[in-house]
């Protein structure tokens, strides 16, 4: 009986040993950034092992986040800080409330705008979903000739000038907002790659291209100049690395990196001086 009664309270003591580590990640995903050299981003909370884990997208005021996880999985998940500081256990996000396959969520720039990826007739489109009491409206599809074709992953500058990746020829596309409208959509003018992530003013734009994660830098001209892998220890030879997102002050890069179990994706962050340590090596 005491042999029982040891091993019960031993149990217990470790589960709540557990729970305290968890806990204390969980109030600290933001604490102890990385500089420039990668982390792995609020493990166990959002990057769990042995599951594909990539978008980041994190609201302006810090509050929300929205990942997209599979395998084990059900695409776009969100978590929310709560009054502690702590972070809601993830859940999947089913914006559209029909359990469709949802992915790849970003925020427009005021947070009051949340633009992400589903199924249409088997095609992925784009829709949106409006801020409305602290929640997220039922989601309409982009009425916009970006939806004409397959699309997916769009991030937004400061004047919501969309970036995405348009499927039918794997390039880089944008659109410019006009009335409220997405009127038109046109090549962005990058030879190669998809996932863009633009900054707000429009100055350069990160993207993935066989397994790196490259940069462009607007020249004089306002043209997008030659593409460059990024400096320092972002890209590795052994994994690929994919899916660039930024943190609202642009401050820290994230990222998709295939070193996990079965070569599954876990999220990783850097600070984003990277882009202009790799500016001022090419552009003279």
């Amino acid at each position: 009986m005491k042999n029982k009664v040891t091993f019960i309270f031993f149990i217990i003591i470790n589960t709540l040993a557990a729970y305290a580590q968890n806990n204390e990640a969980n109030l600290k995903i933001f604490d102890n950034p990385p500089d420039t050299v990668p982390k792995i981003f609020a493990k166990e909370l959002i990057s769990i092992a042995d599951r594909y884990e990539y978008g980041l997208a994190i609201s302006p005021d810090y509050n929300e986040i929205f990942f997209t996880a599979v395998k084990p999985g059900d695409g776009l998940m969100f978590t929310r800080k709560l009054d502690d500081d702590s972070w809601s256990t993830p859940k999947t996000a089913n914006l559209r409330g029909n359990n469709s396959d949802e992915q790849e969520a970003f925020f427009t720039p005021d947070g009051q705008k949340l633009y992400f990826a589903s199924d249409v007739n088997d095609t992925t489109r784009l829709w949106v979903s409006l801020k409305e009491n602290s929640k997220w409206s039922l989601p309409i599809l982009l009425d916009s000739p970006v939806n004409n074709t397959r699309v997916f992953w769009a991030t937004f500058t400061n004047n919501n000038t969309m970036y995405y990746s348009n499927l039918s020829n794997f390039k880089i596309y944008k659109s410019k907002l006009e009335n409220n409208q997405y009127k038109a959509t046109e090549n962005a003018g990058i030879p190669f790659g998809m996932h863009p992530s633009v900054s707000k003013d429009e100055s350069f734009i990160l993207f993935n291209f066989r397994g790196d994660i490259y940069v462009a830098f607007k020249n004089n001209e306002n043209v997008w100049g030659k593409p460059r892998k990024l400096e320092g220890l972002i890209n590795t030879t052994e994994f690929s690395e994919t899916c660039p997102s930024f943190s609202p002050d642009e401050k820290f890069i994230f990222f998709s990196r295939y070193n996990d179990l079965n070569k599954k994706s876990d999220i990783y962050w850097i600070s984003s001086i990277i882009i202009e340590k790799t500016r001022k090596k090419f552009i003279k």
